[in-house]
């Protein structure tokens, strides 16, 4: 018997003692006791005439928050019952206490109110008719109605500010376009929701069926040890069954949604009556939510964030007493019965996901009438018009989501948003269906988006601008079309370029300049025929878009292409139609009733998911089967298949009856009407259904994440016409991740403790327990690493008592993080982003022990990961990072301690997950990616091509004007102010710089001091005499600057290289990539002297925002700022003014320099000395002000720094210059700030994969079991391969070796390490690898620095004969280094060396190391050859017992 002391019932009150701990229910209110008069609190779920108060004491709120935790950790802790009455009375409580679990632990208004500090008032949400992606007023309130209700509208009362930069990095991805689609999108998500389920009266006879699911595993003995369903309270009774655990697959799909910023969600819950009793439970047996690991801590972590769960276990909890005569009844009935809702649960997570989000819920029935009156036209009104509902509709981009539903539910949601219903009138609209459900280690999703829809971008890419060296005629029979008289034609790119055109694109050429009147040559659109290679196609001219009624210009003439005059090509995306075919037609053609799978002979209705897997005809007919067959086998018998064979259990003296596996066998084989004849493929059929069937029943965390990202991605395809969607099946497995799991899995070797129930079914318990005793790095805890927690946390990893999870990451949180990093919430924005991840991490599963630290990784970093660590502090890394050389040294850590790395990345819809098995796959620095190829200077100074080439101009032109050069001149100011004669300063900057930078350097110093002794003023700020003469200033210095870089730079450049000049090889200098720029000034409009043309209009709008923007910055250079101070402080009309009275002073200057240039004699006889002394004087005067000038760090995500915005009109007005189309400032700032776009699907995508091969290296399998990822959700494309074996290499005498081998020496007691000679370590060397007295040391070298080398120290005796950790350190210390000299403390102090901190560094690091690598090369004299040796290990002194030799050989 457990320690239940009594359980007494009495006039509806129920009290439990468990270890004198009392426990009091009520059965109408079920409310907590509030423990002290002190303080209230209002929940976050509340009807219309609840009243907000303040949160006066947090200790008192924490009080009643520890319902839930304390009940479990009750159960978990103090039972000596057993796990089965543990699990019995833990469903129980759960099932009573979560009736009243929202009470004072709930969050308050204050909470949920996002509110910011630069917060402007602006509310945001999405209107009920969602008719724009503009954010509109979401100010509602959240209305709960009674139990007995049909549905309720959860909406949170939100205030945020602008989300642009919440979706900014989404925004690169999608575009704006799409994203405003994504903003006015609603998605309709129906899915097992969790919650309580009332069921009616059940006999005895039918526990066996009906328990199925409910809280454990199936049972048909009453008495079995394995059967975990609820208690009734009486049998013959109403029943009330707890499934709290919601589909974990819905939390995915719903959780991307939101993170992508979707206007509005309605989630689908059941019908209710008036009591509270639901009205035909929708696949009541087709989900078990007692296996769903990911599920149960969505749910976990839903209810600790919502309401604000605290984990303490030992404090006494009481429920059922209202504290009336205190007055302090905080909990209303309505608002504590929401959490029991696991449709209000996951809208309150939503809300706290994404505040922008309307979450709308709403009964089965409403739906369905929604989505007829949606497809018969008609807008009647519902019966019910008191459900609250009314005014809910599903807008104008509505997407409809069957989440884990079986093939019925799923026809008939498909059948609602594609037909009408019996509806004869015309005015109809197809509703995108998609459905979605995992089993096991299978997942399969489907899309139905109508007859005729329209892909309007198929992959997202930005066409390439590609330079064109001509285009050619093509004689012969190939000349024309064969169904028309069109001629075909080559195109040809110029050296260095290549194309990124396919067959059947349409092209478009363009011009290098319009001329000054801005009219425009057209060209003829192509369509490409063939692709010969890289460099060139055909193409003829395009017959125009038949499809759409849009020809092509018939004006237009091929022959001005072959003419030569366009200079580029650019491929056209138009849109394409495509067709799909409902779920009914494809399963059950000509009306058939029975589904049939002739559909599997079709290869275009599937897309695929695997190259191997996917083109298998028999594992796609398998699957299908068992699909198919799952549905038929819960109607049949009310429940999911199990594991568990009752071939030997007998019921009642009955004959034995057949397994699970049988029966499913055998509505399988009715579903499958043919089969492949051969009877290997039969069998192979076969062992794939049973495969199934054994693990259908539990869902696997990474295959739910998994889908769950392509689900939300096809939301995104659906509504936006953005990517090319799934057509219109897609299967998906890793069976496996089940190889050697058959033996210890199932429900007889579960052990019931911590580790996640579903995960021990499918993969048996020593693997649970593997993953809960491990201790894995987690290096990153941006978007990647948020995902990885959360999956890591559901698959119970780190519970163990050896197990834990660390994380570092030094990054703070931004806000635009939010849209896909789930782990953050508005209220972390600035906190470390480890810190916060752990602490939202323990709301997944409190069980996890998670260390979180703020430390860089790498190689030059002090902190936490030494050596140590790497040797014994993990077993598995995990890498999450953005930048490559982190990467590489992570990697090379893993590989030099003998650890698995599991990498990934991703690129917009792109991704890829790299696994790495120590000493048998190659590691991720064995190959590596193309670096990205640098702009020569040359291009970026005087040649551009290219946008990017302009932008990064500009952001250099940014950093010179505004951070270098106003470090350079705080540098010098002192040194200027204090000489008398300059002379030998300015001969200084000759001797340093040469002749040419002297001089550059000695102008801009004039430039940036000499304005000082004009501006009047204390350099005060607030003194409007001294800001009005720094504007000025800034003005006069912005406008000069303007006409130096577009229009004097530009005629210097022309005069060196006139336009019809040829280069050393004849040929045209202006051809190819390099384009003759235009010279860029500023033209009065009343000017008399020059026609102002339409496009000159436009170049003296850009040259007044170059002026704006630079003055702008130049002005803070100068002041003293605060944020917000000076956003509009020079506007575009005070730049015109500027530039209209400057215009003839600068043509006045310019005469005045050419007649001093003149008189000069051109300036050749005048020494560069004395020019740099004259563009000094005036810097020496502004220096004896001692001004100090402010740096400006370009910062991309502040849009009222004006950053962006001076970047943005230098590049558009240079690529104005050169001819190269313009672009806004969204993608100056992605190139300027090299903004890597992200999504979340692609994020969820690789983590689900990293977490599969994590669970592949905790089982050890062998290596063609594992599988690197590529995948693009944008065509789809997914690549699965198997890591390459570690490369071997040749050594001496036919030997090979990997990375992972290792050459170990260690000292002695007679001979320690500290003492060893190079001499005697040479000697160690050659006998541990095996070598002969032909071999000889070559080298041998400490990372960067040479140790030895026979042709320099062969015979070097004294060398030969120093300790080599002496040796060692003076390589180090002898390194040059260009870092400013330290005294070395490590020299004898009679012989003290000069070395740099870095140097230091590295030698204070020699003491905390367990050991030693060299990299050595030997030599074979016989054979001349020489061969690099395994890494030699040498191990030091004080870690030689405690340390495992790794690798030796």
């Amino acid at each position: 018997m457990p320690s239940i002391t009594r359980l007494i019932s009495i006039v509806g009150l129920l009290t439990i003692a468990i270890d004198n701990r009392y426990y009091l229910f009520a059965e109408a209110g079920w409310r907590p006791l509030s423990l002290s008069s002190r303080g209230t609190s209002t929940p976050s779920i509340r009807s219309s005439t609840t009243t907000t108060t303040d949160v006066e004491d947090q200790d008192d709120r924490s009080r009643l928050s520890l319902l839930p935790s304390a009940l479990f950790g009750v159960v978990n802790s103090d039972l000596a019952g057993g796990d089965q009455t543990r699990r019995h009375l833990a469903s129980f409580l759960v099932a009573t206490s979560f009736r009243g679990g929202g009470g004072d632990g709930c969050v308050n208004d204050s909470d949920i109110t996002q509110h910011q500090e630069d917060d402007d008032g602006a509310h945001l949400g999405e209107s009920n008719n969602n008719d724009n992606a503009d954010d509109s007023v979401a100010d509602t309130i959240q209305d709960i109605p009674s139990k007995g209700t049909n549905s309720k509208k959860v909406k949170g009362k939100i205030e945020v500010d602008n989300d642009d930069e919440r979706y900014s990095r989404q925004m690169y991805t999608l575009g704006a376009r799409a994203h405003n689609l994504v903003r006015s999108t609603t998605a309709v998500l129906d899915g097992p929701l969790g919650g309580k389920k009332r069921l009616h009266a059940l006999s005895s006879d039918s526990l066996d069926v009906r328990y199925q699911g409910a809280d454990g595993f199936e049972g048909v003995d009453a008495n079995d040890d394995n059967l975990h369903a609820p208690t009734p309270t009486n049998v013959g009774d109403d029943l009330l069954l707890t499934n709290e655990t919601p589909s974990g697959l819905l939390y995915e799909v719903a959780k991307n949604l939101a993170l992508s910023g979707v206007g509005r969600i309605i989630l689908v819950q059941d019908d209710y009556n008036d009591d509270g009793e639901e009205l035909g439970c929708i696949d009541a047996g087709y989900f078990d939510g007692s296996l769903d690991d990911l599920g149960a801590a969505y749910h976990r972590a839903a209810l600790e964030e919502v309401c604000a769960v605290n984990n303490s276990k030992d404090e006494t909890v009481l429920i059922g007493e209202s504290d009336e005569e205190e007055g302090n009844s905080d909990v209303d009935e309505q608002e504590v019965m929401g959490l029991h809702d696991g449709a209000t649960l996951l809208a309150e997570f939503i809300q706290r996901l994404n505040p922008g989000v309307q979450v709308d819920v709403l009964s089965r029935s409403k739906l369905m009438h929604l989505l007829q009156s949606e497809n018969s036209g008609e807008r009647d009104d519902y019966d019910e018009s008191d459900d609250g509902q009314d005014n809910v509709t599903l807008g104008n981009n509505p997407v409809m989501v069957c989440v884990d539903r079986s093939i019925s539910v799923q026809l008939e949601m498909n059948d609602a948003c594609r037909y009408q219903l019996g509806s004869t009138t015309s005015k109809s609209r197809i509703i995108p269906f998609l459905s979605v459900e995992t089993a096991g280690v299978h997942a399969k999703i489907f899309c139905d988006f109508g007859p005729k829809f329209t892909i309007v971008d198929e992959d997202g890419e930005t066409p390439r601008s590609t330079l064109l060296d001509r285009i050619e005629e093509i004689a012969g029979d190939v000349a024309r079309d064969e169904d028309s008289d069109r001629l075909h034609y080559s195109v040809h790119c110029i050296d260095g370029e290549r194309h990124d055109v396919s067959c059947g694109d349409v092209v478009e050429f363009h011009i290098e300049h319009n001329d000054d009147h801005g009219a425009k040559v057209s060209f003829p659109m192509c369509q490409v025929i063939s692709v010969k290679s890289p460099t060139s196609f055909i193409v003829t001219e395009w017959a125009g878009d038949t499809a759409n009624n849009k020809p092509t210009d018939s004006s237009s003439s091929i022959l001005s292409l072959i003419s030569g005059k366009a200079r580029s090509f650019s491929r056209i995306k138009l849109p394409k139609q495509i067709s799909f075919s409902s779920l009914r037609e494809i399963l059950q053609p000509k009306e058939e009733s029975i589904t049939s799978l002739n559909c599997c002979n079709d290869d275009t209705l599937f897309a695929p998911s695997d190259l191997d897997k996917s083109f298998d005809p028999v594992r796609r007919r398998a699957i299908m089967t068992a699909m198919s067959a799952l549905d038929g086998f819960v109607m049949k018998y009310g429940r999911l298949p199990s594991k568990l064979s009752n071939s030997n259990r007998e019921n009642d003296g009955a004959k034995h009856k057949r397994s699970d596996i049988e029966r499913f066998l055998s509505v399988a084989r009715k579903f499958a009407k043919e089969c492949d004849g051969h009877s290997a493929n039969m069998d192979k059929w076969e062992s794939m259904i049973t495969q199934f069937a054994q693990n259908c029943r539990a869902k696997f965390t990474p295959v739910q994440a998994l889908s769950g990202a392509l689900a939300a991605q096809e939301v995104l395809k659906a509504a936006t016409g953005l990517y090319n969607p799934v057509r219109q099946f897609l299967l998906y497995d890793c069976d496996e991740v089940l190889h050697g799991s058959n033996e210890e899995s199932g429900e007889s070797g579960i052990e019931f403790s911590t580790t996640p129930l579903g995960l021990s079914y499918l993969l048996g318990q020593q693997t649970s327990n593997k993953l809960a005793g491990s201790s894995l790095f987690l290096v990153g805890a941006g978007a990647i690493g948020c995902e990885l927690l959360k999956n890591l946390a559901a698959m119970g990893a780190g519970t163990g008592k050896q197990g834990r999870i660390i994380i570092t990451d030094m990054d703070t949180i931004e806000k635009s993080n939010l849209s896909r990093q789930l782990l953050f919430r508005d209220s972390d924005v600035g906190e470390f982003k480890s810190i916060a991840a752990r602490a939202a991490t323990l709301r997944f599963n409190p069980n996890c022990h998670v260390e979180a630290h703020t430390s860089r990784v790498g190689e030059e970093e002090d902190g936490p990961f030494d050596d140590e660590f790497w040797s014994s502090g993990c077993n598995v890394v995990l890498n999450a990072l953005d930048n490559v050389e982190a990467r590489l040294f992570v990697d090379s850590q893993c590989v030099t301690h003998g650890l698995g790395l599991i990498d990934a990345g991703t690129l917009g819809p792109k991704g890829n997950v790299q696994v790495v098995i120590p000493h048998a796959s190659e590691s991720y620095g064995s190959s590596a990616d193309p670096p990205e190829p640098d702009i020569p200077v040359c291009t970026l100074k005087n040649f551009p091509y290219e946008i990017s080439h302009t932008i990064q101009w500009a952001r250099d032109l940014f950093d010179g004007y505004f951070c270098r050069r106003p470090r350079q001149a705080n540098d010098h100011v002192d040194e200027m102010a204090q000489v008398e004669d300059l002379t030998a300063f300015g001969q200084s900057l000759i001797e340093k710089l040469g002749d040419d930078a002297a001089l550059e350097m000695a102008g801009e110093l004039g430039e940036d001091l000499g304005p000082f002794p004009f501006i009047f003023g204390n350099a005060d700020t607030s003194d409007p005499e001294y800001v009005s003469a720094v504007k000025k200033e800034s003005l006069n210095w912005a406008i000069h600057q303007a006409h130096q870089l577009f229009f004097v730079a530009m005629n210097e450049l022309l005069q060196k290289h006139p336009i019809d000049s040829v280069d050393d090889d004849g040929a045209l200098f202006w051809s190819g990539a390099r384009r003759a720029p235009k010279p860029l000034r500023y033209i009065p409009l009343d000017s008399e002297d020059e026609e102002v043309s339409a496009q000159q209009v436009l170049i003296n709008e850009r040259i007044a925002q170059f002026v704006s923007s630079a003055s702008r910055l130049r002005m803070e250079s100068f002041l003293e700022i605060n944020d917000g101070d000076f956003a509009s402080l020079i506007t575009l009309e005070e730049a015109f003014i500027s530039l209209q009275s400057h215009a003839k002073m600068l043509d006045t200057k310019k005469k005045s320099r050419e007649i001093l240039h003149n008189l000069s004699g051109g300036g050749g006889d005048v020494d560069t000395l004395s020019l740099i002394l004259d563009r000094l004087n005036g810097a020496k005067v502004g220096a004896s002000f001692l001004p100090r000038l402010n740096l400006a760090d370009f910062e991309k995500d502040d849009e009222s720094n004006g950053h962006v915005a001076f970047v943005t009109a230098a590049s558009n007005l240079r690529a104005m210059a050169y001819g190269i189309p313009p672009v806004d400032a969204m993608e100056t700032r992605r190139v300027a700030g090299r903004i890597v776009p992200a999504m979340i699907t692609t994020t969820g995508l690789v983590s689900a994969l990293s977490c599969l091969e994590l669970v592949k290296l905790l089982k050890g399998l062998p290596l063609t079991m594992y599988r690197n990822a590529f995948v693009n959700l944008a065509l789809p494309f997914f690549a699965f391969t198997v890591p390459m074996p570690a490369a071997e290499v040749p050594s001496v005498h036919g030997k090979t070796h990997t990375i992972w081998d290792r050459i170990s020496i260690r000292g002695s007691s007679k001979h320690p390490v500290h003492s060893m000679t190079l001499k005697s370590f040479l000697k160690k060397t050659l006998k541990k690898a095996g070598c002969g007295n032909d071999v000889e040391v070559s080298s041998v070298s400490y990372g960067p620095y040479m140790i030895y080398a026979n042709f320099l120290h062969s015979d070097d005796e004294e060398m030969l004969e120093t300790p080599l950790l002496d040796t060692v350190k003076d390589a180090i210390i002898s390194e040059a280094d260009d870092e400013t000299p330290l005294v070395d403390e490590f020299a004898e102090s009679d012989m003290k060396k000069a070395i740099t901190a870095r140097q230091k560094a590295v030698l204070a690091k020699l003491d905390h190391k367990r050991f030693l690598e060299f990299s050595a090369t030997v030599e074979d004299h016989e054979t001349g050859e020489e061969y690099e040796l395994p890494a030699v290990r040498l191990f030091l002194d004080k870690f030689q017992q405690s340390t495992d030799d790794l690798g030796e050989n």
